[in-house]
């Protein structure tokens, strides 16, 4: 199946440039950390740097807030869909799955994590996972970070069993991140679209609403930029609180082209797509 970029916001990755000492994976891939990835690769000369600079750096970095805002509403998502069922769960990070699913099997790519299963960096070994074995897969934060998606959307439809469900998130309007692998930001019809050969969908949703989304951009400004240090506590305040705008929302639509029934949508500027998909 091939994606239409009409439907897929494209973010074109730098060349892989190999740093010394990383390991390679399969395929020829370039096997990046995480911890590289959130942190960026760090300066080798910053460690002779004189103690001002190093402080300086710090200042224009520092933060008051040590948890993401967007994390909230993955949390919302894995208590509205917890189970006791088998569970298979696939690039756990940022919230703790094992109270919402207590009999899970969890996979990751990243070697520092505990997991049941560590896998190649686009999680290509998933097929080494027997078909029609679980009856519930969580994936989030992942799907934008393979640069072929309908592969592994195609693998986890092979684990799930019949009439099984996938609880699934990814970026939608987010700032770029885990580059140089972050391929793909999606739209709702592209997730129609990528999962056009299931049997339906029993949720699709905005993660955020807009004036939270802005909220969560300008944290990730906030983390992503070395900002003047006096503006950092109005910056970090503004982040906090401008979401209390979306009170005033009345309706929300998908384009200006329709602003009536046809184009109503439960969020025009979400985070994150969240989506329940049934095999």
């Amino acid at each position: 199946m091939r994606l239409a970029a009409a439907n897929l916001a494209y973010v074109l990755p730098r060349q892989n440039q190999p740093f010394a000492g990383r390991p390679h994976g399969g395929n020829g891939e370039l096997m990046v950390s995480d911890t590289e990835h959130i942190a960026g690769v760090q300066d080798p000369t910053a460690q002779s740097q004189p103690l001002w600079k190093r402080a300086r750096r710090r200042l224009y970095r520092f933060t008051f807030t040590k948890r993401k805002l967007s994390t909230k509403n993955l949390d919302r998502l894995c208590r509205e869909y917890a189970t006791a069922e088998r569970t298979l769960v696939i690039h756990s990070e940022d919230v703790d799955y094992k109270p919402h699913f207590p009999n899970a099997f969890t996979v990751t790519k990243r070697p520092d994590k505990p997991a049941d299963m560590h896998v190649d960096l686009y999680y290509r070994d998933l097929s080494k996972i027997a078909s029609e074995s679980y009856p519930v897969i969580v994936c989030t934060g992942l799907l934008e970070h393979i640069p072929d998606p309908e592969r592994i959307v195609a693998d986890m439809r092979r684990i799930l069993e019949p009439g099984g469900r996938l609880v699934i998130s990814a970026s939608a309007v987010f700032s770029f991140h885990e580059c140089p692998d972050n391929f793909f930001h999606f739209t709702p019809y592209g997730f129609k679209l990528l999962f056009k050969d299931w049997t339906r969908f029993d949720m699709l949703r905005g993660s955020s609403q807009p004036f939270e989304t802005i909220g969560i951009l300008i944290q990730r400004i906030h983390l992503q930029c070395d900002i003047f240090p006096l503006a950092r506590p109005f910056i970090e305040l503004l982040f906090h609180t401008i979401g209390v705008l979306d009170v005033f929302v009345v309706r929300q639509y998908e384009t200006r082209q329709f602003l009536d029934e046809r184009s109503r949508i439960d969020s025009m500027l979400p985070s994150n797509l969240q989506a329940v998909v049934v095999k």
